[in-house]
């Protein structure tokens, strides 16, 4: 052989490494903020006025609509 790599071509190695590696982390990013962007959150919280219970369903946190728990029984 002719000595093994030389310092550039080390240095081209870890530059590919680097790139390769910001790469994949770029694509996980848009991923994760395209699924969370895409695939609803909904969650379920009580209400008490006065007499009435109400159960209002939620998506990431925005109230969707709200109903009276008797009708969920």
């Amino acid at each position: 052989m002719m000595g093994g790599l030389g310092e550039v071509d080390k240095a081209l190695i870890v530059a590919f490494a680097v790139v390769i590696a910001i790469a994949l982390l770029s694509g996980l990013g848009l991923y994760a903020s395209w699924y969370t962007a895409t695939h609803p959150d909904y969650g379920m919280t009580t209400v008490k006025t006065g007499d009435v219970t109400w159960v209002c369903l939620t998506d990431h946190g925005t109230t969707i609509g709200c109903d009276t728990v008797e009708e969920y029984r």
